[in-house]
């Protein structure tokens, strides 16, 4: 007979206040972030193989205490710097192979690490009430100058 999952066994550590979830529930959460390599690859599996009845997982998944460390867990896993290169790294090839939409959202990403530039024009003048002409011949001087800037050759 399927045990319930109950409440019970919820820990408090003395000196920090923090609270420790029950083993079961643990391993019901490690389960949970395992994500698409979870075995056994269904939560009705995985209640058979644990000895616990489905609802009562179902219960357990609304206690707000492990939602907190759910949410908590899943952030962390989520924003790992192997995971996350791993998708860049995806939709790098997609986009390379020809994919619009991948190449569109691999440039808005790579946008976030490229250097902004603003023009500010010496006088008094805003940028935005430049005409055209007037905004070219600002950008021209501006490559001009850094062509004559002499960079040291690292003697």
């Amino acid at each position: 007979m399927a045990q319930n999952g109950g409440g019970r066994g919820w820990s408090t550590d003395e000196e920090s206040g923090v609270q420790s979830m029950p083993d079961r529930w643990r391993s019901l959460l490690e389960w949970v972030l395992a994500g698409p390599e979870r075995t056994p690859a269904t939560q009705k599996a995985w209640a058979v193989e644990n000895d616990m009845h489905e609802d009562s997982i179902r219960r357990i998944k609304r206690d707000v205490r492990f939602v907190r460390e759910w949410d908590r867990r899943a952030a962390e896993l989520n924003v790992h710097p192997e995971r996350t290169q791993a998708v860049i790294d995806a939709l790098y090839g997609a986009a390379a192979g020809g994919d619009v939409k991948a190449a569109s959202l691999y440039l808005q990403y790579v946008e976030k690490f490229t250097p902004k530039r603003r023009l500010i024009v010496d006088d008094d003048r805003d940028a935005t009430g430049l005409s055209d002409s007037e905004l070219a011949d600002e950008l021209e001087s501006l490559v001009a100058e850094f062509r004559d800037v002499s960079v040291p050759d690292g003697d």
